[in-house]
């Protein structure tokens, strides 16, 4: 067995999926190809399939050749593929750009998902990818858990997971399992240009770190994000426990908390405990920075405050010892 099969199968048993529906996100680069070549050599007998997913993101001249070769891949590994295609805006800045397309991949991944009956969707980040994300989360600043990086699993949709099994993978691990098997793919060329900040990152600034500063800053940035990791999962044990101990009543049209005891709770625990709240209630989190979340904790430990208008049309009110969270009807 190849030893970019073998660490597949550590971080990710085939047991564990043989009889589930996987679809596997295909860009044809060499992550994915390699992702998709590996899971097929690993895969145990069982009632569960493949489905390869592949978007054409339509950004650049040769974006029909990326479909073509993952469609000639899926029918040389005889695995079912879907592909699909969507136009991107392309007078937004670069950045926009890339988190458009990002955005419409996930959105495509996530109704292929459904459609198929998938329990996983597996994508193929690896621990490059990871190292780039710190680096760019910390130049931009970040919370204590955006320092965690990727997550290697997360719910994606009600009964399907988003998983990622080769995170602790190298990068040139999956070249020399390529190069093995002698496995061409695709490269995407506007991946060596530095219009993209995260490009001008992978390209010019982790050369220069590793090359003039700190050799080992790949490994230095990946003992950081398990660091952080852990801290996350402990402080999101203690946010559930007081979330739980504080919520009186929850309903569709209301959720009542109790006042006293996010006021006594830590500030910054009493913060990731309302966080966690917006996220099981699926409200929006997107603009409710820094300034939002501690005028929230104002409120609680305000005597007879006046209620206050959150993002997403979130009525946070005061009554007695009670903190009534209202969404829009």
């Amino acid at each position: 067995m190849r030893p970019l099969e073998a660490a597949l199968i550590n971080s990710w048993s085939p047991v564990d999926w043989a009889d589930c529906t996987v679809l596997v996100a295909v860009s044809g680069g060499a992550d994915s190809v390699a992702l998709l070549r590996a899971l097929v050599a690993i895969r145990k007998s069982g009632t569960g399939r493949l489905i390869v997913a592949h978007i054409d993101h339509n950004l650049r001249d040769d974006s029909a050749d990326d479909a073509h070769f993952v469609q000639q891949l899926a029918d040389q590994l005889q695995v079912p593929a879907v592909l699909g295609k969507v136009e991107i805006d392309l007078t937004d800045e670069p950045d926009g750009v890339e988190a458009a397309a990002r955005a419409a991949r996930y959105d495509f991944l996530q109704a292929i998902a459904q459609q198929q009956g998938a329990r996983y969707v597996v994508t193929a980040h690896t621990a490059d990818d990871q190292v780039e994300t710190l680096l760019q989360r910390i130049l931009r600043g970040t919370s204590v858990a955006g320092l965690s990086g990727i997550p290697r699993a997360r719910e994606f949709a009600p009964g399907i997971s988003l998983l990622r099994p080769m995170l602790a993978i190298r990068r040139s691990e999956v070249e020399a399992y390529l190069a093995e098997l002698g496995q061409a793919f695709r490269h995407d060329a506007t991946n060596d240009q530095s219009d993209f900040f995260r490009n001008r990152l992978r390209n010019e600034l982790l050369p220069l770190l590793r090359e003039n500063y700190l050799p080992q800053v790949d490994q230095s940035l990946l003992r950081l994000a398990a660091g952080a990791e852990e801290c996350r999962q402990f402080v999101t044990a203690q946010a559930e426990q007081l979330l739980d101990a504080a919520c009186e009543q929850e309903s569709a049209s209301q959720v009542t908390l109790d006042a006293r005891r996010l006021a006594a709770a830590d500030p910054f625990l009493a913060t990731e405990a309302c966080i966690l709240l917006w996220r099981r209630r699926g409200w929006s989190r997107q603009e409710m920075g820094r300034e939002k979340w501690k005028a929230l904790l104002a409120l609680v430990g305000a005597d007879s405050p006046a209620p206050i208008e959150l993002p997403g049309q979130i009525r946070a009110e005061k009554k007695g010892e009670q903190l009534m969270l209202t969404p829009p009807s």
